[in-house]
């Protein structure tokens, strides 16, 4: 009810921007909008003197009253309010969040991958008493990773003191939802021109189950091996590490529960006797999904999908001579809210407006130099958000100098087919037919092609790229590949112009940026920690994974108008050879984290713990004060390790270290402290003066500590006071 009643400001507010012909935000995420800018300010000022809760209630009931009282004196009937359309909003976004929480009830357990570091996250931004939360896991210092999604994301659930236990399981119900509601006008944008009012409900269903539940084409291979079907050289040469065609137990319901990992690490080279490897990560939204996490590329979703949704909006629009400035300030706020949850968006967002914009001043423009200083007007409210955020706002600026580096092992062809080929078919297939139909220019696609040939190789000689020989061949076959593809979209984005389909042309350049942003992964990377394309593949395939997925279903569509009844059954059936596979991987996935869980079922993510640990958790919550540092033992990442300081909020000195490294670049200092606390753990009596030196209030002593540092348990508490022990665990206060 929290979030449906939002939809009161968002239907004031989209009054007045539809007075202005601006751009119309679904009204139950724009009074969440509203809602979170409010709270935002309201933070950023108060928050050292009020406590968040009271703030986030305060921005609520201040929205809603003002609202509200705008309406009651307005001519609006109630009638106006609750349209169809509202009603048919209210209702998916019901449906969605009630379904994506039922996912997260059958499997909610924080523990895996990087939860329980998210969930630090979550619990600091949720107890903040500053504008920058503390840091849980490294002594007197803020965060310093991407945490404005987790303070967004749990403004109602802090409304409400939901423990950060339970309001992780909230997060991704409530990003879903929000990202249906935008896909709902996305669909109605997209579709409008083809008057099918009375299968709306099917087109968006489906746009939505092929952001959400499909997966890439690797799925098939996974469905065939998992079927025994294949021999060792067909995975051999398909080379994805976990897919292979060994005896599978089940089929539907395989019994090794992480079996559904391998799909996410598609794009990789790695020979035993090569001196280099390429790892990446590749997710895709339903991954993301059946994992469950909460990281800042699935919380900045809904936000991704109104950028490129207003967008392609504001150039179809401005193709028609009807270019509102107002709507570039308007994209600058939605870019502003994304990049402040996760700043790699940055770099693909404000390219796919460029680009457009690109486009639109050389059909239009006068001349180069009004051309040029109108790029620059346009361009420059989103590249001083950009600035400012990286420079100012980014609590983890991880990049290294010199920021842009040279990709020196290309993916392999295979994996790019692999990964890409189901979500791009429909529209590199609707592009040939319409090419083709056209008149295919044979020597237009021949001259396009080499100019990008020529350009790739001549940033290839100014890059350290390390071949052999098979490296070299895919080289050559991705160069070619892509060329002819950037050709063939170049030829139907000049056809769709001079038939005046500012739709369709707004789209494929759309669509153009992405297929340049995943090109241009082949040749350079964002320098960061890891000095290396992993986190450069990662979050602009993502974004791109949602970008073309937007588009695939409406050229699907349109392929299937332009073909006769027969071969539109063909084609369809030809389609679902494809898509069933890709179902099976989502269906038995689910089932698969399904039987995984550890715990009860339900919404507490820490329900797995055992009576002992619950029981310190408890304890400590009654019983210390926020501000107090509680040591624990220093935590192994990916483990539920750590998971005492992540969940009462209180400070230890220091956990995972490796991420903290990620993050702070510099490993003395991280290092130096791991050393200290092993040695106080091994001997607390001859190294007393590290709890001074860290002011540390409490002390936690594992059964798993005694037995590891070997010493007398004893010893230990003749140094300190115990107050509070159960089988597993001692917990003292410091003399």
């Amino acid at each position: 009810m929290i979030f449906i009643l939002l939809f009161i400001p968002g239907f004031v507010f989209n009054k007045y921007l539809s007075q202005n012909k601006l751009f119309h935000i679904p009204d139950l995420f724009l009074g969440f909008i509203l809602y979170i800018l409010i709270g935002t300010i309201f933070s950023i000022f108060f928050i050292k003197f009020i406590p968040l809760q009271y703030l986030w209630i305060s921005s609520y009931l201040i929205l809603l009253m003002l609202s509200a009282t705008h309406f009651f004196i307005s001519k609006d009937t109630l009638s106006d309010i609750f349209s169809i359309s509202m009603i048919r909003n209210i209702l998916i976004f019901c449906i969605v969040f009630l379904l994506t929480l039922t996912i997260r009830f059958f499997n909610p357990d924080i523990i895996n991958t990087e939860k329980i570091m998210e969930l630090m996250i979550l619990t600091s931004v949720m107890d903040m008493k500053s504008i920058i939360p503390d840091d849980l896991w490294f002594h007197n210092e803020n965060i310093k990773y991407y945490y404005f999604g987790y303070f967004v994301f749990s403004s109602v659930p802090k409304m409400l003191l939901l423990d950060s236990n339970v309001a992780y399981n909230f997060i991704l119900p409530t990003v879903i939802s929000y990202s249906a509601l935008v896909l709902v006008h996305f669909t109605q944008l997209l579709f409008e021109q083809f008057k099918i009012k009375k299968n709306f409900i099917l087109f968006f269903l489906f746009s939505f189950i092929f952001i959400f539940f499909l997966s890439p084409i690797a799925s098939s291979i996974e469905f065939i091996s998992h079927l025994s079907i294949g021999s060792n050289s067909f995975y051999k040469f398909i080379d994805i590490n976990g897919i292979d065609n060994l005896p599978k137990i089940k089929l539907f319901w395989p019994d090794d529960h992480w079996w559904w990992f391998s799909i996410s690490r598609i794009i990789s080279y790695n020979r035993p006797d090569f001196i280099l490897s390429d790892y990446t990560i590749n997710e895709f939204p339903a991954f993301s999904l059946i994992l469950g996490d909460i990281h800042p590329h699935i919380l900045a979703i809904p936000f991704v999908l109104l950028s490129i949704y207003l967008i392609v909006f504001i150039f179809k629009n401005a193709y028609n001579k009807e270019f509102h400035y107002m709507l570039i300030f308007q994209l600058s706020i939605i870019f502003l809210f994304t990049i402040l949850i996760n700043p790699w968006y940055l770099i693909p967002l404000f390219w796919l407006f460029f680009l457009n914009l690109l486009f639109y001043e050389y059909y239009f423009g006068a001349n180069p130099w009004v051309v040029i200083k109108s790029i620059i007007q346009k361009c420059l409210p989103l590249l001083l958000i950009g600035i400012v955020v990286i420079l100012f706002l980014n609590p983890s600026n991880q990049l290294k100098f010199p920021f842009i580096s040279f990709v020196k092992i290309s993916s392999q062809l295979v994996h790019l087919i692999i990964y890409w080929f189901l979500i791009f078919s429909p529209i590199f297939l609707f592009f040939i037919i319409k090419i083709y139909k056209n008149g295919f220019l044979k020597k237009e696609l021949l001259q396009n092609s080499i100019i990008f040939i020529f350009f790739s190789v001549l940033l290839t000689l100014v890059s350290a790229r390390v071949f052999n020989t098979e490296l070299f061949l895919n080289y050559v076959f991705v160069v070619i590949t892509f060329s002819l593809i950037i050709s063939i979209f170049i030829i139907f984005i000049k056809q769709t112009y001079e038939k005046n389909d500012y739709l369709d042309l707004t789209i494929t350049i759309s669509i153009l940026s992405g297929v340049l942003v995943v090109y241009g992964a082949e040749f350079i990377f964002i320098v960061d920690s890891f000095n290396s394309r992993m986190n450069t593949v990662f979050k602009f395939y993502f974004f791109v994974y949602l970008l073309i997925s937007i588009f695939s279903v409406y050229f699907l569509y349109k392929i299937y108008l332009s073909l006769s009844k027969k071969t539109s059954l063909i084609f369809i059936s030809v389609f679902l050879i494809f898509i069933v596979p890709s179902f099976w991987w989502t269906i038995s996935a689910l089932n698969s984290r399904f039987e995984e869980h550890q715990g009860i079922r339900g919404f507490d993510g820490l329900s797995y713990l055992i009576d002992e640990e619950k029981e310190l958790i408890s304890f400590i919550k009654k019983n210390t004060q926020t501000e107090d540092i509680v040591l624990e033992t220093v935590g192994r990442a990916y483990s539920k390790s750590n998971f005492i300081s992540a969940s009462t909020g209180r400070a230890t000195i220091l956990g995972w270290p490796n991420h903290e490294m990620q993050w702070r670049g510099s490993s003395a200092a991280i290092n130096d402290l791991q050393y200290k606390i092993e040695l106080f753990y091994q001997d607390p009596n001859n190294n007393m003066e590290f709890l001074n030196e860290y002011n540390i209030k409490y002390v936690i002593l594992s059964k798993n500590d005694i037995l590891l540092n070997q010493y007398d348990e004893n010893e230990f508490i003749k140094s300190f006071d115990l107050i509070f022990e159960n089988k597993e665990y001692k917990f003292f206060m410091t003399k």
